[in-house]
């Protein structure tokens, strides 16, 4: 089950990285190009970082996920989970949208672009289903 709901979380970092690509080119206007944009910093790597920020919502998702056996519940978790990296998301790429951003911009930014949100969570919920259905051995559920 743990490996199973591991394999399931890394459908975050999916979520994460179609969701930047989709909202930058949303907002600056340019065609879709899955490249994440850069940031401000002169050291900074922009996969590192949206790597570094899906893993809080990877580690609850394994954690919380590892006692939820019915489907609805964890779409559900995966869902919540997905908003909230997302969130983290929108508020380190919002440097690359402009100079400074309060937290209520930073939400409004992810309010506008929740069509974008809903439009990358298909591939990981594609994910989570098709892991889910995998045949293998599993506990006795």
């Amino acid at each position: 089950m743990f490996t199973l709901r591991l394999l399931q979380s890394l459908g975050l970092a999916l979520v994460a990285y179609l969701f930047v690509c989709l909202m930058t080119a949303d907002i600056t206007q340019a065609s879709l190009r899955l490249e994440l944009p850069s940031l401000i910093e002169p050291d900074s790597n922009s996969t590192v970082e949206l790597l570094l920020l899906t893993v809080p919502g990877q580690l609850l998702f394994l954690l919380v996920g590892s006692f939820i056996h019915r489907r609805v519940l964890l779409n559900g978790a995966f869902v919540l989970f997905a908003t909230m990296t997302v969130l983290l998301q929108c508020m380190r790429f919002a440097e690359a949208l402009g100079n400074t951003w309060s937290n209520t911009e930073i939400l409004g930014l992810l309010g506008i672009n929740l069509q974008w949100l809903l439009l990358a969570l298909s591939p990981g919920l594609a994910l989570l289903a098709a892991l889910e259905r995998w045949p293998g051995p599993r506990a006795a559920e």
